[in-house]
């Protein structure tokens, strides 16, 4: 959802600030997809703020995650939006991989082929790869990303990891936020956030909650695109 400028009227940053505290960072679609991609008020807002911006691509079909063709061509579809809003080289791009459910049934054939497509198509245009995923030791992302960065080590060294699990119940808010703590995928990689708490089992049912490192090269917009 916008943080602001939402075509609703609602401002969702004044009330997160009100009920969680003030927000470091904030995951925002490339996109149009069921939520508005990001916008320039959104930018204008973060800019004011000094917050910064996890840029993430959703824009497909999420049972469609296999095979390097695919993975690639999200990339550059991702790659394209992101120099249209004004992204500098160097930030991340993460891809959204949700876990197979009613939702995404398809989603359990994601390959590390397609890890390595997305890999590939945004590290050349310049920005680091991201992965959205289970980050649970033996779950069909975690199998995927084993098997590419055995195979392929660049990997796990040039991209970073954003764990949803495992995903607490607490009503927490940033100054209670629990110790970082996301699940490992038993091989190498940069796990550098994690998805801790869904809005619908946090205080406001709008908004996820996360925690990242200091090392995760969020986009801390300076102007307006």
């Amino acid at each position: 959802k916008a943080f602001t400028g939402d075509p609703s009227g609602q401002e969702v940053y004044p009330s997160v600030v009100s009920t969680l505290g003030v927000p470091d960072f904030w995951g925002r679609y490339l996109t149009n997809t069921v939520c508005p991609g990001i916008s320039s008020a959104e930018v204008a807002l973060a800019a004011r703020n000094h917050m910064g911006i996890l840029p993430i691509y959703n824009d497909y079909n999420c049972s469609n995650v296999s095979y390097y063709e695919t993975g690639h061509r999200y990339a550059a579809e991702a790659v394209a939006a992101a120099q249209r809003i004004g992204i500098p080289n160097g930030r991340l791009l993460a891809i959204d991989i949700e876990p197979y459910g009613d939702a995404c049934p398809g989603a359990g054939s994601v390959d590390s082929g397609f890890i390595e497509g997305w890999f590939d198509g945004v590290s050349r245009a310049g920005y680091v790869p991201a992965f959205y995923g289970n980050g649970t030791s033996g779950s069909e992302f975690a199998a995927a990303w084993c098997t590419a960065v055995t195979s392929l080590p660049n990997i796990a060294t040039g991209s970073d990891l954003w764990s949803f699990e495992p995903s607490l119940l607490g009503g927490y808010a940033k100054s209670s936020a629990p110790n970082y703590a996301p699940y490992d995928t038993g091989c190498a990689g940069n796990i550098e956030a994690w998805q801790y708490e869904l809005g619908s089992n946090g205080p406001d049912p709008d908004v996820d909650q996360d925690e990242a490192l200091s090392t995760l090269p969020l986009w801390y917009p300076t102007n307006t695109p």
